[in-house]
């Protein structure tokens, strides 16, 4: 029990409490476990880790969004057993001795080849990018929260109210920031013990729910560090304002880096790049056929369906790594991890806290 100063009266006040995190953390564990879910991997899933060895990843199959290349590999592969069955079959030939398909060779070698391959390799590490740009995000929002938590509980003691709902807010802001990107609803399964009932109705209904929890955030963090003549003495004033502005820095960081989430979700690669990069691809795929045949006959067949398997295999890469926030995919940022990570940590930090006081 704590004496807190609520509406200027002293009263019984019971603080926050480690337990009241249990709940929301085994939530967390049963989303993680969710048929479907993007943290079906490894032992949960059967899905190798990328930092395994290469038996555990090349002859694994699943993981590599191939069902996103399956009609354009079909197509290639049918164009390729057409033009192979016809020449092969028929008098057709429209091959001549002077060297054209020999030309032609040449110019998918060293020219067209070249150039889808180096368009793919663009096309892909852009999309890492903004892949590496979202963990980094995350990253940052879960060090920011470790931090303002830790602190808010040292220097937030002399009005335990404004402290544990700042703490909870904390909280309810890295759940509504996940639940935003993926676009679902807010549940009071999701911050049941952090938030009352009525707060998270108040959270869901919100435009954007993190910018709600982070002015709730605020709302109590200022009473918090106010120089009262009545309460605190104003000499500490230059002690309490720049304790203020190292919490709105945390404050500001988490926001910021959850808007940059959101930007990276709304803003996929242009559509122009895109577009003309798949459509060079299609054509350079259907075209294999009529420039290998003369060398390969028969043996076209395997080749093209492999070449297209490789080249479209990057573009399908690229794809699932894009947008890495959309649960369900193998290859996702594991938000409902990262979640879990951020309660145990400030379940660990209200316990320590406890302990201490």
């Amino acid at each position: 029990m704590e004496t807190a100063v609520v509406a200027d009266k002293a009263v019984v006040y019971e603080p926050i409490d480690h337990t009241q995190f249990d709940h929301v953390i085994e939530y967390l564990k049963g989303e993680k476990l969710v048929a479907g879910g993007c943290t079906i991997k490894g032992e949960n899933g059967g899905y190798p880790k990328g930092s395994d060895g290469w038996l555990a990843t090349v002859f694994h199959i699943g993981g590599r969004n191939m069902e996103s290349i399956c009609w354009p590999w079909l197509i290639v592969t049918a164009n390729a057993v057409f033009w192979t069955v016809l020449v092969e079959s028929t008098d057709i030939n429209p091959y001549d001795a002077n060297g054209i398909a020999r030309n032609w060779n040449t110019v998918y070698s060293y020219g067209l080849s070249a150039t889808l391959s180096l368009l793919l390799a663009f096309r892909l590490n852009r999309s890492i990018l903004r892949y590496w740009e979202g963990m980094m995000a995350w990253g940052t929002i879960t060090i920011n929260i470790r931090s303002l938590v830790s602190s808010i509980l040292i220097h937030g003691r002399d009005i335990p109210h404004h402290r544990d709902q700042i703490v909870a807010w904390t909280a309810a802001m890295a759940i509504a920031a996940k639940k935003e990107i993926r676009e679902y609803e807010i549940t009071c399964d999701d911050l049941h013990g952090i938030l009352t009932d009525e707060q998270c109705y108040a959270l869901d209904a919100a435009p954007m729910s993190s910018l709600y929890a982070a002015n709730e955030i605020r709302y109590h963090l200022k009473p918090l560090f106010d120089v009262r003549p009545d309460y605190n003495h104003s000499a500490l004033s230059p002690a309490r304002s720049g304790e203020m502005r190292q919490h709105e820095k945390y404050l500001d960081a988490i926001i910021a880096n959850i808007g940059k989430v959101h930007n990276l979700k709304q803003t996929p690669l242009p559509l122009v790049y895109v577009a003309h990069l798949r459509t060079f691809l299609i054509i350079y795929l259907l075209s294999l056929p009529y420039t290998l045949f003369k060398l390969w006959s028969w043996g076209t067949i395997p080749i093209v369906a492999v070449t297209a398997w490789l080249m479209l295999g990057i573009e399908a890469a690229s794809m699932e790594v894009e947008s890495p926030f959309e649960k369900g995919h193998v290859n996702d940022l594991d938000l409902d991890n990262y979640c879990l990570t951020i309660m145990l940590d400030i379940k660990q930090l209200v316990a320590d806290f406890q302990k201490s006081s």
